[in-house]
């Protein structure tokens, strides 16, 4: 028969537990759901997803869901047709959004530098960007920045004869594994995939900018900022402490990109997240400055998607983040 004192013990106990239960349904509660939309499931997000594994969003108030749209338009058409709050693509796809109307600005940067690389196998023997000269070089089919940037390099630097060979985003290295093609540009992984087939580097466009380059950034409504300014500045805050994440505690990056990549080789993998980090790809914190916002228009005034001077910093950028 139950003592008297074990059945003070066992009540005492479940209070206990209802306790704790309602506490963390109190925490849930407080936190703000929201949407985020990225274009692709990409390595150059890895804060996004470090901010998500650790935790580190609920922690600042947000219970975010992740969705993948596929391109960036479809992931600022989530945004613009009201189911995300948020997306993560090239910044210059909400640029041209709110060119078109679209009441659409960037919030936070994510990807502060140029992750392209052109990779060659040795037996193309090329050696720079001069020798790309009468070469065929593999790239991904418009709208691409990796290939705006290609066609950027070589009108700069006068470069004859160089061929074109566009592919879906994601396969240029299958032309070189044919014979098609003696060059590649491509994003991580791919670079380090092509380097562990023994490719090298021929040409890095990072080297141009220095990690000052907005090349993905985080979007949002002008509604949501308005009518949600909490849950934006909190979530803003999380994305804030994931990217110090990647720069101050490399093995939990690391971790998290095997973990979001688990087809791929982890050694390639943590190749690319070292390289990325190296190179300052990673944003240091999601203030979006004028210096890297004039250098991503400027591709897009090369191509003629975007007329001198139609677009100005303060039309498209809003700074949740503060320095």
């Amino acid at each position: 028969m139950e003592s008297i004192k074990m059945k003070s013990v066992r009540k005492l106990a479940a209070v206990a537990v209802l306790a704790g239960t309602s506490a963390f349904a109190s925490f849930a509660e407080a936190n703000q759901p929201a949407v985020i939309y990225e274009a692709f499931h990409s390595i150059q997000y890895l804060p996004l997803y470090v901010g998500i594994d650790q935790g580190i969003f609920a922690k600042h108030g947000v219970d975010l869901k992740l969705m993948t749209a596929g391109s960036g338009a479809q992931a600022v058409a989530a945004v613009i047709g009201g189911h995300a709050d948020f997306s993560l693509q090239d910044p210059m796809t909400a640029v041209l959004a709110h060119i078109k109307g679209a009441p659409i600005t960037n919030i936070g940067l994510v990807v502060a530098g140029v992750p392209v690389w052109i990779i060659a196998p040795p037996s193309a023997n090329l050696h720079s960007e001069a020798d790309l000269k009468g070469k065929t070089v593999s790239t991904a089919m418009p709208p691409s920045t990796t290939t705006y940037l290609l066609q950027q390099l070589i009108k700069d630097k006068g470069i004859q004869g160089v061929n074109l060979s566009t592919v879906q985003l994601g396969t240029e290295l299958s032309p070189l594994g044919v014979g098609r093609a003696q060059a590649a540009t491509v994003y991580e992984p791919q670079v380090d995939q092509g380097i562990a087939s023994g490719y090298k580097i021929v040409y890095s466009f990072n080297d141009k900018y220095q990690g000052e380059f907005a090349f993905s950034a985080i979007d949002a409504l002008q509604s949501t900022i308005k009518s949600k300014p909490e849950m934006v500045k909190n979530f803003i805050e999380g994305l804030a402490e994931a990217e110090k994440v990647i720069h101050n505690s490399p093995d939990i990056a690391r971790q998290v990109a095997i973990k979001e990549f688990p087809t791929l080789d982890a050694k390639v993998v943590t190749n690319a997240v070292d390289r990325l980090a190296k190179n300052n790809i990673y944003a240091v914190d999601p203030f979006i400055s004028e210096g890297a916002f004039n250098n991503a228009i400027n591709v897009q005034q090369y191509i003629g998607n975007i007329k001198p001077g139609q677009v100005t910093y303060t039309d498209v950028v809003h700074n949740i983040y503060k320095k």
